[in-house]
């Protein structure tokens, strides 16, 4: 399939599809990569009684050597700590005193990939890039008003525009959305491994994409609900998103929707 992109009735851009966008050697980077993070992914595969479904191990591949799921957050509201009585803290991976986990030793190694889905953002979501990176910019001002050296130590060596990041590996994905986000913003899902024929399904709009090594589907998780299906051999998703609350929290207004007349460049003629 050729690179796609769906649009709404007023062009309005929900969803990019980028077939083969991460080249074959920045795949097994990633894949290879992973090891690193051997420890905490093994201890994420717990009971479906008492975790959400990105943690329930019958969606986990049973044979794969490596599986897991974890979040990579900079800044989060923990449950039960909701603004404006409380301010974002770091998740448990990656606080201080934390580092021999190897998440920190992970973000610093692909510091080059965030960096690279942090310019592609920069061109399919221009408004959601600016406000992003300026978010990260308030919250690191904030920090260190706040105190919180977690934050402050967390943030140098985060290289992505996007301020959360879901890692899954080995792991189907029900259909669902995600509630956390923000229906103008994109979600990018990149996806690496050496694995058969996969499909990423949109079922309200009866959309197949085939999800094969190497593509990015960047699209509104909020708005469009989307699964992806078992599959052998190894597979893994890098999943950005941004939290609606945090922006708020340091006073960052939320973007409109891409549209198509964002991409398209201005022509100035000079009389």
């Amino acid at each position: 399939m050729a690179p796609t992109m769906v649009l709404d009735e007023n062009r309005n851009i929900k969803l990019w599809y980028l077939p083969g966008a991460i080249p074959h050697i920045h795949q097994k980077n990633v894949w290879d990569s992973l090891n690193i993070l051997r420890s905490p992914l093994e201890k994420s595969v717990m009971s479906p009684l008492k975790h959400g479904w990105r943690m329930d191990q019958v969606l986990f591949c049973k044979m794969a050597d490596l599986k897991g799921s974890i979040d990579l957050l900079p800044a989060w509201y923990q449950q039960g700590h909701r603004p404006p009585d409380f301010h974002p803290k770091v998740s448990k991976l990656l606080k201080l005193g934390e580092e021999y986990n190897g998440v920190w030793q992970w973000v610093n190694q692909m510091s080059e990939v965030h960096a690279l889905r942090s310019g592609m953002l920069a061109i399919i979501h221009p408004q959601m890039y600016s406000t992003g990176w300026e978010a990260l910019i308030q919250l690191d001002m904030k920090a260190k008003q706040w105190k919180d050296a977690d934050i402050s130590s967390i943030l140098p060596s985060w290289n992505a525009g996007y301020s959360s990041m879901l890692i899954m590996v080995n792991h189907t994905t029900p259909y669902h959305m995600d509630i956390n986000g923000w229906e103008q913003w994109l979600d990018m899902l990149v996806t690496v491994g050496d694995y058969p024929c996969l499909d990423f399904v949109i079922p309200t709009f009866k959309l197949q994409f085939h999800y094969n090594p190497g593509t990015i589907i960047a699209m509104s998780g909020s708005a469009l609900e989307h699964g992806v299906g078992y599959t052998t051999g190894n597979h893994t998703c890098l999943a950005y998103y941004m939290r609606h609350n945090v922006h708020k929290s340091v006073g960052i207004e939320l973007c409109c929707l891409p549209n198509i007349s964002d991409l398209q460049p201005t022509v100035v003629v000079n009389s």
